[in-house]
Formats: structure tokens, C-alpha cells, sequence
């Protein structure tokens, strides 16, 4: 006779979740709150610190005029939203439960998708600012090797720029960074020894300015200045009871908020990284 199996396992609360990865949420210089002006319109501000400055030659004969800045840039940010939806059988669960599963999925989440909106818009077309479309200059090094491209972006970004930097780029690229030793951890953060902000992130793409692929074996990198982030707390939604789909019997529930995301000035670099580590001797030339 076949025996009968029955599954009675007993439903327990979920595990508590780790802390979150690191990524462009830690290595950002803050998250601040966003309001409904910022939501309606986007934001703006003007960068007064970027513009460099000059030297001067006061000698009577030559007497030339003092070079100055025109104006300071906008900077500027459009608003985005980042949804989770979640639909399940109402048998079992209770609204406030599903809310409470929702927000969480959106936590868990939503930093690789602000990654992938930062880096070229992740499908949006009314986003800005975007690495990739910010218009950056391409820096090329002398050698070969993560240690020099990374020597030479950060010699490009500080000669017009008086402040720390952040280095974006993709998480295939620590590896190599970290065996060029040019990973030091910084209490939370993770830095140059130059003192430079790593944003190490899945959600960031490879590609470089105008979205172009890297060289084969190589992820391009983008150092931009200070990047803050803007963000709402979770939407408001409607109650669950509100939005359950009696024809099916299921909840139907979502979670959201908006984001806006900009650095301070507008000079950006960018520079194609080897992921090879250790580095080999065949390993490609940065382009």
C-alpha cells in the first residue's frame, strides 16, 4: 500500500533580513528628504564652488586683465519613482501583512534600480542627469593596469575639482581595483588611498560615455563630485481591502516613492578599468 504523505509544516515569522549592500545608498554624502515641490517640478541649484581659479601677474608692464568665471553652473535633477508590486492569496495573509511584505521588497530592491537610472537612465527618457549622458571626458593612461587608470582619472577629476570625488562603476571591477590595493576601508565606506568614495554597484551598466561598450575585459568607470540622493518616505497607498481582487481572491498591493539623484558640479570622468586580478601579462592595454 503507498503511504500518504502529508506536508504540515507550521508557517513562522520570516527570518530578520541582513543589512543592506554596499552601493551608491552608502557611498552617497547624504539622502535627504524630498517634497512635493521637488516631486511636481525636479530641482535645481547653483554650484558656486566649481569654476577653478587662476594665477595672476601683477608686474606694472604687463598688466593683464584677471581671467574670471562666467556665472556658476545649475545643477539640476529630475524626479523618478521606483514601484514594487506584489500580489498573492488573500487566504492566510492579512492586508497589513502584504503592505508590510511590499515595503519590504521594495527596500531589498530599490538601490540597484536608482544604480541603473543613474548610470544611463535605465529605459527613461525625461531622467537627468545620467553618467553616461552627462558628457565626461575620457581619460587614457599611460600604462596598463586598474592601479594607473584609476591614478589617472582621479589626477584628471582633481585638477578642476578642490573636493573629494566619487568613483562609480560596476561591482566586476573591485576585484581588480582591490588587488591594485586602492580599496581602503574608511569606517562604512569604502575609499581610495587618495581618500576618493567608491560607489561599487550591480545595478551600474559597464558602458561608458554615450552608453559605448568597453574593450573586451574592461567596465568603464565614472568619477563624479559629491553625489547626493533625494528620496520621499514610502507612498501612501490605498488599503489593501481597497485594491484586492475579489474575483480572484488576491491581494493586490504596491509600494513606492520617488527619487532624485545629482552631483555638485558639472565635470565628470570617465576611464575604461582591466577586471583582470590579479593582472596577467596578456592582459589587455587600456584603451
Amino acid at each position: 500500500m503507498a503511504k500518504i504523505i502529508t506536508n504540515n509544516n507550521q508557517l513562522i515569522a520570516t527570518p530578520p533580513v541582513g543589512l543592506l549592500r554596499y552601493g551608491i545608498f552608502t557611498a552617497a554624502a547624504a539622502i535627504l528628504p524630498m517634497d512635493n515641490r521637488i516631486i511636481a517640478s525636479g530641482l535645481s541649484f547653483l554650484s558656486d564652488h566649481c569654476g577653478g581659479a587662476n594665477t595672476y601677474d601683477q608686474t606694472c608692464a604687463l598688466s593683464p586683465v584677471k581671467p574670471f568665471t562666467e556665472g556658476s553652473d545649475l545643477m539640476e535633477a529630475d524626479p523618478f519613482w521606483v514601484i514594487a508590486r506584489k500580489r498573492c492569496g488573500a487566504v492566510g495573509r492579512t492586508g497589513e501583512e502584504m503592505l508590510s511584505a511590499v515595503r519590504q521588497q521594495l527596500t531589498t530592491a530599490e538601490q540597484e534600480v536608482v544604480e541603473s537610472v543613474v548610470w544611463d537612465g535605465a529605459g527613461l527618457t525625461t531622467v537627468t542627469p545620467t553618467l553616461t549622458a552627462s558628457g565626461a571626458t575620457t581619460v587614457t593612461p599611460a600604462a596598463p593596469g586598474a592601479g594607473t587608470a584609476i591614478a589617472a582619472l582621479e589626477e584628471a577629476f582633481y585638477d578642476v575639482y578642490g573636493y573629494m570625488g566619487t568613483i562609480h562603476v560596476n561591482t566586476q571591477a573591485y576585484a581588480a581595483a582591490a588587488y591594485s590595493n586602492l580599496v581602503l576601508r574608511d569606517g562604512g565606506l569604502l575609499k581610495t588611498p587618495l581618500g576618493s568614495t567608491w560607489s561599487f554597484g550591480p545595478g551600474y551598466n559597464i558602458t561608458g560615455p554615450d552608453d559605448v561598450a568597453p574593450a573586451a575585459g574592461f567596465v568603464w568607470a565614472f568619477m563624479t563630485g559629491k553625489t547626493t540622493i533625494w528620496r520621499t518616505e514610502i507612498l501612501p497607498q490605498p488599503a489593501p481591502g481597497q485594491t484586492l481582487d475579489r474575483s480572484l481572491n488576491q491581494w493586490d498591493v504596491l509600494a513606492e516613492r520617488v527619487y532624485a539623484v545629482t552631483w555638485d558640479c558639472p565635470d565628470i570622468f570617465a576611464v575604461q578599468i582591466p577586471v583582470a586580478a590579479p593582472a596577467t601579462t596578456d592582459a589587455p592595454a587600456v584603451p
